[in-house]
């Protein structure tokens, strides 16, 4: 993971952790690509090294900006929230039957981990979060450290 004040340069931050994670040698491609529409301006970052795809995953919140690489065919998704913009924006059909998120901190946790799910599972918010309850999920996420005020976690 790496982050960034900036989100102007995601992809050059996305091909500087892929040659961390990777190595240095064959080009690094990135981009993106809309499952719906086929735009290629934004939709799912892509990756690949040495002629294979290579999991990637990035979110940004602020002026933050969150990259996940995995080595090897393994999804990944991750996902950095602003707690303040989450309990601010709190809508409907986000939790799951049987979920609960009391405190804005909470709230924002469930969240960025749906986030972080549907984005390793590669359908993003295409599907509905309150179709997915992040217990089902827990031995595939890691709440990792944030900026202040901030949530961000990673799903595998």
């Amino acid at each position: 993971m790496f982050w960034s004040a900036s989100t102007s340069i995601a992809d050059q931050v996305l091909v500087g952790r892929i040659r961390a994670v990777l190595g240095d040698g064959p080009p690094v491609a990135v981009g993106r690509l809309c499952p719906r529409c086929g735009g290629s301006d934004h939709g799912r970052p892509w990756a690949r090294h040495d002629h294979s795809d290579v999991p990637v995953s990035l979110s940004r919140a602020g002026e933050h900006l969150v990259t996940a690489v995995a080595p090897g065919t393994a999804p990944v998704g991750i996902d950095v929230e602003e707690i303040a913009t989450i309990a601010r924006a709190w809508p409907d059909g986000v939790l799951a039957p049987g979920e609960t998120a009391g405190t804005p901190e909470e709230r924002t946790r469930i969240w960025a981990a749906k986030e972080a799910i549907l984005k390793a599972e590669g359908v993003g918010l295409a599907r509905p979060m309150d179709q997915v309850r992040v217990a089902d999920f827990s031995d595939r996420l890691t709440m990792l450290a944030a900026p202040a005020g901030f949530v961000a976690v990673l799903a595998r």
